[in-house]
């Protein structure tokens, strides 16, 4: 028998598609470069910078490193080429121009993705992602995965730190404040994709938000339907730090225990941080709290049943590895969510939309 080289080189492919493989390959094993890149973009506001020149402006590295704290005389030349890479993810634009010596001089604009990463009108920036990502005590657990296949215990963020992630939140301020700072801006960025398009919010009187966090979910969807009473339900250490919003009640209690009543209840990115088995237990203290004709509205990504190659569908398995290995929780399939759902004694299943076709908003009807 040849080698397993020898036999994968019997696949019919040309000459072409076999060095483009080979690059594709080489360029994943190196890919962790641009996530660094893109950290260090976002501390140094290099988005920022650039947009606050106005739109459709673009700077040269000189320009803007003349914004940052920094003597550095090589400063413009490392922007320069942290800005060509992050030109080639789409996140920036590039014009060139001659300059009075005759040399080619970059310029750089913000994209239609970089945009997302400059906060917008409400403050939200998708920057705080990866700062939180990338924050070396939350970071280090990935060098730790062949363990959690190896060993008993997928819950990498206990294996390593020896407590859960929330529980580490706890104690570690910084690395709380990273984290809540993550999730207001993706759910406000998120949010606001979900509003443009679902309509099942409209003839709710009181909705309670399951693991709310500050309120901020809940205050967008008010803000939008004002008749609604909101109801933020979350741990009493969290609720202690939520600011006031009009028509809001913060509640604090254990969502595993029971919760407060309401014709609604939504749950935004709240089951794919638990087990099958939890968020059953869940689901039925939700059915509990409603009335006969309420709802369940969970927001969560919807995972394709067979893995594809589109940018949906490796954003959406990125996330269920990240849940997996780093709280013990999973992205779901529509027939998964649909058997937690009969689980759970509801009668009504359906996934009524998504947002930028990843982010389902599914329907329980009790």
């Amino acid at each position: 028998m040849g080698s397993i080289e020898n036999q994968l080189g019997k696949l019919s492919i040309s000459k072409e598609e076999d060095d483009a493989a080979c690059l594709y390959a080489i360029h994943l094993s190196t890919s962790f470069t641009f996530h660094m890149v893109l950290k260090a973009a976002i501390e140094l506001d290099l988005f920022e910078i650039i947009a606050r020149e106005g739109p459709g402006a673009h700077l040269s590295p000189s320009q803007i490193a003349s914004h940052l704290p920094t003597k550095n005389p090589d400063a413009p030349y490392l922007l320069d080429r942290m800005l060509r890479l992050l030109t080639t993810y789409s996140l920036l634009t590039c014009s060139v121009r001659t300059a009075e010596d005759g040399s080619l001089q970059r310029l750089y604009g913000i994209s239609p993705v970089g945009k997302f990463y400059v906060r917008n009108e409400d403050g939200y920036s998708l920057g705080s992602l990866p700062l939180f990502s990338l924050y070396r005590p939350v970071a280090e657990i990935w060098f730790h995965i062949k363990d959690a296949v190896l060993e008993e215990g997928i819950n990498l963020f206990e294996k390593v730190k020896g407590e859960t992630i929330f529980e580490f939140m706890e104690t570690d301020p910084k690395v709380n404040k990273l984290f809540s700072d993550a999730m207001v801006s993706h759910s406000g960025i998120a949010l606001k994709k979900v509003l443009e398009t679902y309509k099942g919010f409209e003839g709710v009187s009181v909705l309670v938000d399951v693991a709310g966090g500050f309120g901020a979910t809940l205050n967008m969807i008010i803000s939008k339907y004002p008749s609604i009473k909101g109801i933020n339900f979350d741990l009493p250490q969290v609720i202690k730090q939520a600011p006031s919003y009009s028509g809001i009640e913060h509640v604090e209690g254990d969502m595993f225990e029971s919760l407060p009543s309401g014709d609604a209840i939504v749950l935004k990115c709240t089951c794919h941080d638990w087990s099958d088995e939890h968020c059953i237990k869940l689901l039925k203290n939700c059915h509990k709290a409603l009335p006969e004709n309420g709802k369940v509205i969970i927001l969560d990504y919807i995972m394709p049943e067979v893995p594809e190659s589109s940018i949906v569908a490796k954003h959406v398995s990125v996330y269920d590895n990240a849940m997996v290995f780093g709280v013990g929780g999973k992205e779901r399939t529509e027939k998964e969510f649909e058997f937690l759902s009969k689980s759970s004694g509801f009668s009504g299943f359906k996934v009524a939309c998504r947002a930028f076709n990843a982010l389902g908003v599914i329907e329980l009807h009790k």
